[in-house]
């Protein structure tokens, strides 16, 4: 699918739905609701409770009752603990649970949402105006001919007729796209229409899983996010495509913000929260199983100095991981959080040190997570159709492994310190070597992508002023691309400034390695360049070649005149 036909299927406008960016809610207190939200959990626990549900955990987790190795007996685990190997049936279980049952169904027949992501501010009793059924909720204010829609759909779906079902959810969203998602305009607001539009979109991811299409379900899972970033079920049903597209590393992505969405909505459902961490686990392990080209390391991190603790997280990395030893680095950006199942203790923080086999794939990535503004590598060439098969043999040989240790860094890691939108800018640069590639679905995909990673960002962290203009900007900036308009965009421009910095930073390098300066405190190492002379900037430690040993021309000959 190109590019505009996704921007017209979206049925967006510039001006967003009020719930894609909160001023108030989950955003404003996700740090400290969080943590408040994992301590009420643990003490509504009680003994015998706690010591079922580990029973139960246990069962669940390790059916096939075989223990993971520790990193002590393998040298190659990841984990400062050894986990529980998670099978793949176990993991069909926890998606047929939570997001192939038939709550939608239930939801929309009731009119009243089953598992609502953000509580409401009043009790739903107060909430409910006078003299309203309790199904009479807002989905029975959609239009007759959307209501038939959808109800036959759902009829096709019990009798697991996924094709028909497919066809009536589309049928329905068509109609929801061209104006008659609702009976009663004036009676409904935008963000009901939105929601509303998600469920459908979520019924059609559930229809293509079903008919192994998991490429059809991801787009749908994109924008089922987009119209409703808040619910955790549609983040957990973008996880199941990602897995079945075996792309672990977003699968693990999207169960981490699934289970930090209903934590931070105060779900009530403990066994629904260790089913989220316990498939946020599985993917974590996938990810590190199925990749060659780089490996892992989390190490337990505390309040004592960050810079001595990544020298030594790198250390035990080269002991425990000697085939990855050509770049090592470890991230300092950000903090990464485990699954309760794979914690050494109980929110616990680490640090992710990641090793290469490949040198320049290593530094490229660490590029990327030290800068702010990366430049990905290609980027500063100007492609062309005689250098189309070069293009394509760069992506498939570096490109691909660079972007699979990025999505892994992402796995990971809620709050980035290099700003809120860093996670969707690396999905920018994605879809512009794409799009360089000609891969013009692709590139739709990642893109729809990055617009769920946009429209999900308030919920998860604090935005300020600037870095919301900023997501916005961005978020208006895709539409644009999936659209196919032209113009100057924020991106365009962020790409422009992050070249700059590239080119000044690889000047002062080749200055560096070049123009060997004799610096006062350094006289016993031969920094001198021929034929240069170099003049010290006053009460500075700062020199500059001087102008005169520059000139490229020819000197003048001076004739000095003998005295008779």
């Amino acid at each position: 699918m190109e590019p505009p036909q996704v921007a017209q299927e979206l049925g967006l406008s510039q001006q967003f739905p009020s719930h894609m960016f909160p001023q108030q809610g989950l955003s404003s207190r996700a740090p400290e609701a969080w943590q408040e939200a994992k301590e009420h959990k643990e003490r509504s626990r009680s003994g015998a409770d706690r010591a079922s549900r580990k029973r139960k955990a246990g069962s669940l987790g390790n059916v096939s009752g075989t223990k993971a190795e520790t990193p002590a007996e393998s040298g190659t685990g990841p984990f400062p603990s050894a986990p529980l190997h998670i099978p793949l049936s176990r993991l069909r279980e926890i998606e047929a649970e939570l997001i192939c049952a038939d709550e939608a169904d239930t939801e929309f027949e009731s009119g009243e949402p089953v598992a609502p992501a953000v509580p409401p501010a009043v009790p739903p009793a107060a909430a409910q105006p006078p003299g309203q059924a309790p199904g009479d909720g807002r989905w029975h204010r959609a239009g007759a001919g959307l209501q038939a829609a959808l109800r036959e759909g759902s009829a096709r779906c019990r009798q697991r007729d996924f094709a028909a079902a497919a066809a009536k959810f589309s049928t329905a969203l068509e109609l929801c796209s061209k104006g008659f998602a609702i009976e009663d305009p004036l009676k409904s607001s935008p963000d009901d229409i939105s929601r509303l539009a998600s469920w459908i979109e979520s019924k059609l991811v559930v229809c293509y899983l079903k008919l192994e299409q998991p490429g059809l379900a991801l787009h749908h899972s994109h924008r089922s996010i987009i119209q409703n970033p808040s619910h955790f079920c549609n983040h957990l049903r973008q996880a199941t495509c990602f897995r079945c597209l075996h792309r672990y590393s977003e699968a693990a992505r999207s169960a981490m913000v699934a289970q930090c969405l209903y934590v931070l909505a105060e779900g009530a459902g403990l066994e629904t929260s260790d089913l989220l961490q316990l498939y946020w686990q599985a993917m974590i392990q996938e990810a590190v199983r199925g990749e060659s080209s780089f490996s892992a390391l989390y190490t337990p991190f505390e309040k004592e100095d960050k810079a001595d603790k990544i020298k030594e997280a790198n250390k035990t990395f080269a002991e425990k991981h000697p085939d990855y030893v050509q770049h090592i680095f470890t991230d300092p950006h950000g903090i990464h959080l485990l699954p309760e199942k794979a914690e050494s203790h109980p929110d616990q923080q680490y640090l992710l040190t990641l090793g290469f086999r490949n040198k320049e794939i290593g530094k490229t990535v660490e590029k990327f997570v030290t800068r702010k503004l990366p430049v990905f590598p290609g980027q500063k060439v100007t492609f062309s159709p005689s250098m189309e098969e070069a293009a394509e043999t760069f992506w498939q040989n570096t490109g691909e492994r660079i972007m699979a240790a990025m999505a892994f860094l992402g796995s990971t890691k809620i709050k980035d310190e290099r700003g809120p939108c860093a996670q969707a800018i690396e999905q920018f640069h994605h879809a512009s070597l794409l799009s360089h590639l000609q891969r013009g679905e692709e590139q739709a995909q990642v893109m729809t992508q990055a617009m769920a990673e946009l429209a999900t960002v308030p919920y998860l962290q604090r935005v300020s002023e600037e870095d919301d203009k900023m997501l916005q900007s961005l978020m208006a900036d895709a539409m644009d691309i999936l659209a196919g308009r032209t113009g100057e965009r924020v991106w365009t421009k962020i790409q422009k400034v992050a070249l700059i910095d590239e080119y000044l930073r690889e000047g002062e390098e080749h200055y560096l390695r070049t123009a060997r300066v004799q610096i006062p405190g350094m006289e016993n190492i031969n920094w001198t360049p021929r034929g240069q002379k170099y003049l010290r900037l006053e009460n500075t430690n700062m020199f500059i070649p001087n102008p005169r040993s520059l000139a490229t021309g020819p000197k003048k000959r001076h004739i000095v005149f003998a005295k008779s």
